[in-house]
């Protein structure tokens, strides 16, 4: 398979991962799904069901993920796309992953309140406060439509005075989707108020946070749409037409935001229902587990520490109620997308753009490749042959793939070597420099052998 390269990772982390939340079904120092619990509590009859039921759900989500990798397997011959999917699983993945494990820590919190099996310092903790905050929650101004809808009425101006058919037609789409999401807004800000409790407060303040939340979503959702559809027009004005692999990865990355991002607030507003509904409202009594966010974020700020062990896996993880645990938490979220999606578009460009040589009047080759461009002159080469096999050896800096190979290489016999070459389409042209090897080839076998007449020839 030419993509195993990139399932080996994923195949650790898989399996590490479902290993550290399945530990988590066996206490250890009195905690268990990320709550404290008294020795006796671990014997209980209720407590066992919810360890039993916790692997369930697990061994249930391993076998759901393990199948929404059935495209990856599908997609062999597109390894920009092969990896864009890799990524995506995996960051679905890691997002997911805790969700069985949120779901029984809060029963499992629920639980220790309901038989008072409290460990250490009790404290009381006033809920009213925050449900007065929520009740107070806003719908989200919808004058914020206006940032898409100029957006979009800016290409259709534009258009006007050029007669560009195809750019008023994406700026009449953004605006029409905009309006499109602006009708949803709407319809949830009009939702049917949904009962949680007796407690008319804890309804009041569910209702008003979730409105709040969807009505977050949806302007953003429309600033987005519409600056997808500008990005959109200008790729095909370039004048050149997108292969399969860009245009897939395009509507899968399109498709997933938004969707994520409803995920997201639909995650959020359940963490809202589950935190009130349970308590009904009323102060509660608690201990170190109240700042366990899930069993497994730490928020106090009576604690200046920064650094603490976790609940759950091993190391340790930030304390997110200090403004240095904020930056380390999401200051390696950023450094982790500045650094995936330049290589994601990096990729993509080499997967979908192939070297070109091209011999100019003054005896210089060159060869275009992105960050591996390189030139020289003919004079300079000691020997220029035709192979019908690649030595073998490794890659210093560059990139290879089962179907090509680009870049900086260390070769058996050869020693340092610069590739430019589809490894399945031979014969391959290869010269030598000093201290340096050479080595390129078209796909087409025809244009390869043309190249090198012409490289022979200028050489006399």
């Amino acid at each position: 398979m030419n993509n195993i390269i990139l399932i080996v990772p994923a195949a650790i982390a898989y399996i590490t991962i479902l290993v550290i939340f399945l530990k988590q079904a066996l206490p250890s120092n009195h905690i268990l799904f990320g709550v404290t619990f008294p020795a006796h509590a671990f014997e209980d009859a209720e407590m066992k069901q919810l360890q039993e039921k916790y692997k369930k759900s697990y061994f249930v989500y391993a076998g759901i993920t393990l199948i929404t990798l059935v495209p990856f397997f599908l997609l062999d011959k597109y390894f920009s796309l092969a990896f864009t999917y890799m990524l995506l699983w995996f960051a679905i993945f890691l997002y997911t992953s805790k969700l069985p494990f949120n779901k029984i820590h809060h029963k499992a919190a629920a639980l220790k309140r309901d038989k008072q099996w409290f460990v250490g310092e009790k404290r009381v903790i006033r809920i009213d406060t925050k449900v007065t905050q929520l009740k107070k929650s806003m719908l989200v101004s919808p004058y914020w439509f206006l940032i898409p809808a100029l957006l979009s009425v800016v290409p259709i101006i534009v258009s006007l005075f050029n007669s560009d058919v195809l750019l008023k037609m994406t700026g009449i789409a953004s605006l029409a989707m905009t309006a499109i999401l602006f009708v949803i807004y709407t319809a949830f800000g009009k939702m049917k108020t949904k009962v949680y409790s007796k407690n008319h407060d804890i309804n009041a303040a569910i209702n008003r946070a979730a409105r709040r939340y969807w009505s977050m979503l949806w302007p953003s959702l429309a600033v987005f749409e519409s600056i997808n559809a500008f990005v959109a027009y200008m790729i095909l004005t370039q004048g050149s037409s997108l292969s399969f692999t860009q245009w897939m990865i395009g509507i899968v990355m399109v498709s997933l935001l938004p969707l994520c991002s409803i995920f997201f607030v639909h995650n959020k507003i359940q963490a809202v229902e589950e935190s009130l509904a349970e308590t009904d409202g009323q102060s509660i009594v608690a201990d170190d587990d109240h700042y366990w966010i899930n069993g497994s974020t730490y928020y106090n700020p009576d604690d200046q520490t920064i650094m603490v062990p976790k609940r759950v896996g091993i190391g340790t993880t930030v304390n997110m109620a200090t403004r240095a645990g904020k930056w380390i938490q999401y200051g390696g979220i950023v450094l982790v997308l500045v650094i995936v999606i330049p290589l994601t578009a990096f990729i993509v460009q080499s997967d979908n753009t192939a070297p070109t040589l091209t011999i100019k009047e003054d005896g210089i080759v060159s060869i275009d490749y992105p960050l591996y461009d390189y030139s020289f002159n003919l004079s300079d080469v000691k020997g220029i042959t035709l192979e019908e096999t690649l030595p073998s050896g490794f890659r210093t800096n560059g990139t290879a793939t089962a179907e090509y190979a680009r870049g900086n290489f260390s070769l058996e016999k050869l020693g340092a070597a610069k590739l430019y070459v589809f490894k399945n389409s031979p014969p391959y042209i290869t010269m030598q420099l000093d201290g340096l090897t050479v080595i390129f080839n078209e796909k087409d076998a025809a244009r390869t052998k043309e190249l090198f007449e012409q490289l022979t020839a200028s050489k006399l």
